[in-house]
């Protein structure tokens, strides 16, 4: 199917935002908006791998949206940071479906910090009915501690390399020694303050962001697909937080989630064989929705 790129300008509390829409001839309900990660990025993505991924899903008759947020690429305003973002978003989607009226639904899609501020923002957004999320950040000190020594610190002893390495006087053994004793000490150290509890006011913002996300995610009752790479360290730490929680295996592990790991994958799926398995299963994943509601 034939695609129009129509670049947009919409505002945001006072800025101008910059974003591009891809549009198939005939558009469904549903569109995706892309949450693009904070830092460096901007909407094209990291290698141009949203322009991509946006081409292919309109393809298929899917509009679909990316923007820079205040801050970020070539928008304008001060940098909010991902956990500040609804008014953007909300004006994303309403620069959207006054581009494309035919649109209904809204489906967010963020990797790292912008999978964390999609579940963050989705609930307070009523157009949005599901989120496509690649490896959530939630970073916790004692979470993540725990995830180095299971899969990175135990990988290393059983790695030749590694030993020839220190044979060959090529790592500080000392230094080494003392920052393995560290992340375990760090590791063994009290449950993960990110551990959402039923006792939190969930609309107190000075709560760490992970607890926020999980009350967010357990009041969000639209479809969720995971996206989780194998190779990454966030990945990891976000399963090791959900194990210790039940409030985020509630969120997770409910009809409507879909869960596809990429054992070979890292954080940002930056190898073609990545790029191109998450965009077969996310249109495999659209197919499915589309078919169940026709």
């Amino acid at each position: 199917m034939n695609i129009t790129q129509q670049p947009v300008v919409f505002s945001c509390q006072g800025s101008d935002l910059i974003g591009m829409i891809y549009v198939p001839e005939r558009p469904t309900q549903r569109a995706i908006l892309i949450v693009v990660a904070g830092g460096p990025q901007y909407r094209a993505g990291c290698c141009r791998n949203l322009v991509e991924l946006a081409r292919i899903i309109a393809a298929d008759g899917t509009t679909v949206m990316s923007f820079d947020y205040r801050g970020l690429g070539d928008s304008a305003g001060y940098y909010q940071g991902f956990e500040s973002i609804t008014p953007d978003l909300q004006a994303a989607i309403d620069a959207l479906i006054a581009q494309v009226p035919a649109i209904k639904e809204i489906i967010l899609w963020g990797g790292c910090d912008a999978a964390s501020a999609a579940l963050l923002h989705a609930p307070s957004l009523p157009q949005v009915t599901g989120m496509v999320l690649g490896n959530p950040f939630v970073h916790d000190e004692t979470a993540y501690a725990k995830v180095v020594v299971k899969h990175y610190y135990l990988q290393r002893l059983v790695d030749k390399s590694f030993w020839l390495r220190v044979l060959k006087l090529r790592v500080n053994v000392w230094k080494t020694l003392v920052s393995v004793l560290t992340t375990i000490w760090q590791s063994r150290q009290a449950k993960p303050r990110t551990a959402a509890s039923q006792t939190h006011n969930v609309n107190n913002e000075t709560l760490p962001y992970p607890v926020r996300m999980c009350h967010s995610a357990n009041r969000f009752h639209g479809r969720i697909l995971l996206l989780m790479s194998g190779q990454s360290l966030v990945s990891k730490e976000f399963d090791e937080l959900v194990a210790g929680s039940p409030q985020w295996q509630a969120a997770i592990h409910r009809p409507g989630v879909t869960r596809v790991d990429f054992p070979d994958a890292d954080q940002a799926f930056s190898t073609m064989n990545a790029r191109q398995a998450v965009i077969a299963t996310a249109r495999q994943w659209l197919n499915d929705w589309a078919a169940e509601t026709a």
